[in-house]
C-alpha cells in the first residue's frame, strides 16, 4: 500500500482503522479502475512516466514530480497523467512524518520521546503515524497506481494469508533508536593498494545506509505545502477530467472527512476490534465476528466495528446480517457514504440492481465521489439503461466569494467570462460558501446556479443544451451541483442535498431516462444544432424589435 521502496512498518491503530473504511468497496472496484488507469499511451509518455517512477523510487520527488507535471500540461485533458501525478504524491505524503520522527530518532536519540509525542498531536486521523518500529524488509514496494488509490485492497487484505513467523524476514534493524554509529560500524576492514584502510560495508549495512539516505531525503520534504500541492493538483483534476477517481477520493478525504468517527471509543474495544482486524486479515472469519461483536458489546456506536463486521458477514455468506451492520453505521454516521457504498455492492452482487442503484444514488448525495458515478453507471448499464451525467469540462474555477482574485480567468466573450462576471452582482448577499441571503436581485439561494442562469442568459441558444433543458425542467440546480459537481462547490452541495432528497431522486430518474420517449420533446427542443443556423435565428430574433421600433 505504501509507495516507495522504502516503507515503514510504524502505523498506528488510528490510520489502519481510517483506511478500513475503505476495503468492502475496494475489494470490487479494483478491475474497473485498473482498467481505465492502464490505457494505451504513446512510448515516448510511457518512458517519461516510467522515468519519474524510478526519480520517485530513487527519493528524488521533486524530479520525478517535474516530470509528471509537464505531461499534464502537454495532456490537461487525459486523465491518466492527472491520476499518476496525485496517487504518487499522496504516497509520499503518507511517508512523510514518519520520516520526520526517524531522521529525529537517528540524529538525536534525547529527543525520541519529545518528537513522537508532538508528532502524534499533530496528525490527522487520515496521516501515516509512528510507532518506531524499525524498517522491515518485508514492507519493500515500489511506486505504483492503480486508477483508484482509496485504501487498501480487499484481496490483499482477506485471500492473503499472512506469512507464518518463520518465513518473516528479520528485521533490518532491532532497535528503532539506533544510530548511526551503532550500526553502521559493524563493517569488514580491508586494505587499498597503498596499504590505506577501507571500511567496506556488509550487505545489511548498505542496506540501512540506502534506508538512512531516503529518511534523510524524505525529511527534508515540509508535509503541509505538499499537502498543499496535492490539494491543489487534485483540484485541477476534477476541473478537466471526467474520470480522476482517485484526485476525487484525495479531496474527500482532506477536505471533507477530517474528523475521527470513533475518537472517543473505549480502549478495550479498540483493542478487540484490532484483535477482529488481524483475524480477518489471517482469514480467520469466525474468530474476526467474536472480536468485533465484543468491541461492539463495549461500545455499541463504534462505527468502525459496524462496517468491518458488516464485512465480515458479507464474506462467511451472511448478506442479511451484513445489511443489519452496514445500516447501524449509517446511522451512527449519515455524513459517511461507505455504508450506503458497501450496501450498494453487496446488492449489485447479488443481483439486485434496482436496490444497489438507490444505495448508490444515496451515497452520491452524500459527496458526488467519483467513482461512485462510475459504479451507479455500471450499475445501470445492467438495468438495460443508458446513464450520462453530462459532465461539463470547466475552463475556470467555482466562484469563490471569499476571494478578491480569480485562480484561472476566463478568455472574454465566452461563457465562462459570463459567470465569472456573474460574481460582483451578487457578492453582498454571499456567504464565504456562496450560499445567498434574501435579497431583492435574486431568488436563488446558490451563488452556482445564478452564475449558470446567467450563463444561459446571455448566451446563443445552440450553447449548453442539456443546461438549458434542466433549467426549463426546474433541475438546473442538480445538474451543476450534483452532474458538474467540484470539490470547490461542497457547501452549496451539501446544503442542496439536505433539503432536497426527492429532487435528487427525480434528477437521478431523469438521466437514466433521458433517451425515453417522455422526454422527447424537451430532447429536441435543445438538441445541439448547427452553429450557423442558431445564429441567424438568434440574429432576426434582436433585429425584429429594431424593425418594429423604425415603423414606429
Amino acid at each position: 500500500m505504501l509507495p516507495l521502496k522504502l516503507t515503514f512498518t510504524c502505523m498506528n491503530n488510528c490510520f489502519r482503522i481510517i483506511f478500513l473504511f475503505f476495503c468492502f468497496q475496494s475489494f470490487l472496484q479494483i478491475a474497473h479502475a485498473q482498467k481505465k488507469v492502464d490505457q494505451v499511451i504513446p512510448d515516448a509518455e510511457k518512458r517519461k512516466v516510467l522515468k519519474a517512477k524510478k526519480l520517485f523510487n530513487e527519493y528524488k520527488i521533486y524530479d520525478g514530480e517535474r516530470i509528471l507535471k509537464e505531461l499534464v500540461r502537454e495532456h490537461p485533458y487525459e486523465y491518466y497523467y492527472h491520476e499518476a501525478l496525485v496517487q504518487l504524491q499522496r504516497q509520499v505524503l503518507a511517508q512523510l512524518r514518519p520520516a520526520y520522527v526517524e531522521y529525529e530518532n537517528y540524529t538525536n536519540p534525547s529527543k525520541k520521546d519529545s518528537l513522537q509525542n508532538e508528532n502524534n498531536d499533530e496528525l490527522s486521523e487520515h496521516e501515516t503515524r509512528t510507532k518506531n518500529q524499525p524498517i522491515a524488509k518485508k514492507d519493500t514496494v515500489e511506486v505504483e497506481w492503480n486508477g483508484l488509490d482509496t485504501g487498501p485492497r480487499k484481496e490483499d487484505k482477506i485471500k492473503r494469508k499472512r506469512q507464518k513467523e518463520e518465513e518473516v524476514e528479520e528485521p533490518i534493524m532491532t532497535e528503532a533508536t539506533v544510530t548511526i554509529d551503532s550500526s553502521l560500524l559493524k563493517e569488514d576492514i580491508i586494505m587499498d593498494e597503498d596499504g590505506a584502510p577501507i571500511m567496506k560495508l556488509n550487505k545489511r549495512d548498505r542496506t540501512l545506509e540506502k534506508q538512512l539516505k531516503a529518511i534523510s531525503e524524505l525529511s527534508q520534504i515540509p508535509y503541509d505545502s505538499y499537502k498543499e500541492d496535492l490539494i491543489r493538483n487534485a483540484r485541477k483534476a476534477t476541473l478537466q477530467v471526467e474520470y480522476a477517481d482517485s484526485a476525487s477520493a484525495y479531496l474527500r478525504e482532506f477536505l471533507v472527512d477530517t474528523l475521527n468517527p470513533d475518537m472517543n471509543i473505549d480502549p478495550l474495544a479498540l483493542v478487540a476490534f484490532e484483535n477482529g482486524y488481524e483475524e480477518v486479515q489471517g482469514d480467520d472469519l469466525i474468530a474476526a465476528r467474536k472480536h468485533l461483536e465484543k468491541a461492539l458489546e463495549i461500545s455499541p456506536d463504534y462505527y468502525s466495528a459496524h462496517l468491518v463486521l458488516g464485512d465480515t458477514w458479507y464474506l462467511i455468506g451472511k448478506d442479511s446480517n451484513a445489511i443489519v451492520e452496514y445500516t447501524k453505521a449509517g446511522l451512527l454516521q449519515p455524513l459517511r457514504p461507505e455504508p450506503l457504498i458497501s450496501l450498494s455492492l453487496l446488492n449489485y452482487q447479488r443481483g439486485k440492481f434496482n436496490e444497489a442503484a438507490i444505495a448508490c444514488i444515496q451515497a452520491i448525495a452524500v459527496y458526488p465521489q467519483q467513482h461512485y458515478i462510475q459504479l451507479l453507471k455500471r450499475i445501470v448499464k445492467k438495468i438495460g439503461k443508458d446513464f450520462n451525467t453530462q459532465w461539463m469540462r470547466r475552463e475556470v474555477y467555482p466562484l469563490n466569494p471569499s476571494q478578491n482574485y480569480f485562480e484561472l480567468t476566463a478568455k472574454e466573450n465566452t461563457p465562462w467570462w459570463i459567470y465569472q462576471a456573474a460574481e460582483p452582482d451578487i457578492h453582498e448577499f454571499s456567504d464565504t460558501s456562496g450560499i445567498l441571503s434574501l435579497n431583492e436581485k435574486t431568488t436563488e439561494r446558490y451563488l452556482e446556479v445564478y452564475a449558470w442562469k446567467k450563463i444561459l442568459k446571455d448566451t446563443a441558444n445552440f450553447e449548453l443544451p442539456f443546461a438549458r433543458a434542466m433549467n426549463k425542467m426546474g433541475f438546473l440546480d442538480c445538474y451543476v451541483l450534483i452532474s458538474c459537481f467540484h470539490q470547490d462547490l461542497y457547501k452549496q452541495f451539501s446544503d442542496f442535498a439536505k433539503y432536497n432528497p426527492e429532487r435528487i431522486n427525480e434528477y437521478f430518474y431523469i438521466l437514466m431516462n433521458w433517451e425515453d420517449k417522455k422526454f422527447d420533446k424537451v430532447r429536441k427542443e435543445f438538441a445541439p444544432k448547427k452553429k450557423g443556423e442558431d445564429k441567424k435565428k438568434d440574429k432576426k430574433i434582436k433585429e425584429e424589435p429594431a424593425k418594429k421600433e423604425e415603423k414606429k
